[in-house]
């Protein structure tokens, strides 16, 4: 006999197939674990970014003895005058490590004009990373308003109390219940009776695609928030109209075609699994569930209405 056959080593197609699918077992069992480890680490950096304006607001006040502004409108002063319609994250900005942003703003200019060459415009059209949420992966977008193309969109709102938000150029005469960041409010520590573990600063905000406002950050009509509904409520925004692009996740209709008159309410919201994050007035992060009762979430955003709260 010259020589034996032998058989070769090797797996068959039954085989095979039986470990692909092994593998398909196993990978979809291990992709659940790994994307909530990824937005673990997403939530992580979002609270870390309110840590950092929360500590922000906290040297804003030291140096300033009150709290940045809501927003700002100078008496006798035009939109395009005296820093008018700024924000309080335009003001904060000296104090998130973004002062070289700040000294290329004109502060005898104002905000709310965008026009090509103005002053501000590098202020206005600048993302900053501690205002983004990364779990918001939504690609950033420059807001625009007829021919003016000059605003950055983030995803961290100041607490405006119960809206609507209708106030242009003069306080509400109605007394709407406050929050902490109204149009010239100067609001200091010690006037939050409240407490500062009891009242919430700033929350989280989604940003839509294309030409949606809500979330700008150095404009009035997109940088605060108001507690009329509980997060991710499925009740839409109000907004201007042809400033909002409603969907599920952050729907909205228009309720104002105009800066003046307008009429603004807007939720927070997040991606975050249940619920959103929210700044303390004592830099502490906490997260707020969807399911917050709604009268202890309104009552988060008032200063001085004599509630506090052991958990929520």
């Amino acid at each position: 006999m010259v020589g034996t056959l032998r058989r070769r080593a090797g797996f068959t197609l039954v085989e095979l197939l039986v470990v692909i699918a092994i593998i398909g077992v196993l990978v979809a069992l291990l992709l659940p674990a790994v994307q909530t480890a990824r937005e673990a680490a997403r939530r992580s950096s979002c609270t870390n970014n309110l840590r950092q304006i929360g500590l922000g607001m906290f040297t804003f006040h030291d140096t300033n003895l009150r709290l940045p502004a809501g927003t700002v409108w100078e008496p006798g002063a035009g939109g395009n005058q005296k820093g008018s319609e700024a924000t309080w994250l335009t003001h904060l900005l000296p104090y998130v490590e973004q002062d070289a942003l700040y000294k290329t703003g004109d502060f005898n200019q104002g905000f709310g004009q965008g026009n090509t060459g103005h002053p501000n415009n590098t202020i206005t059209s600048t993302f900053l990373k501690v205002a983004r949420c990364p779990s918001d992966m939504h690609p950033v977008i420059i807001c625009s308003w007829s021919t003016s193309i000059a605003w950055a969109r983030g995803n961290y709102v100041a607490n405006n109390g119960i809206g609507p938000m209708i106030e242009t150029t003069t306080i509400d005469t109605n007394f709407r219940p406050q929050g902490v960041f109204m149009l010239q409010s100067k609001n200091r520590f010690a006037d939050i009776t409240d407490g500062t573990t009891n009242t919430v600063f700033v929350s989280e905000l989604l940003k839509s695609p294309g030409n949606d406002w809500r979330g700008v950050m150095h404009y009035p009509e997109g940088s605060l928030y108001q507690h009329n509904q509980t997060p991710n409520s499925p009740v839409p925004d109000e907004f201007r109209q042809g400033m909002c692009i409603s969907l599920t996740r952050a729907p909205c209709v228009p309720t104002s075609t105009s800066w003046n008159p307008k009429r603004i309410t807007l939720a927070a919201r997040s991606l975050h699994p249940g619920g959103v994050n929210v700044l303390m007035g004592d830099a502490g992060v906490r997260w707020a569930s969807n399911n917050i009762a709604l009268a202890t979430w309104r009552a988060l955003s008032s200063p001085q209405g004599g509630e506090t709260f052991a958990d929520f």
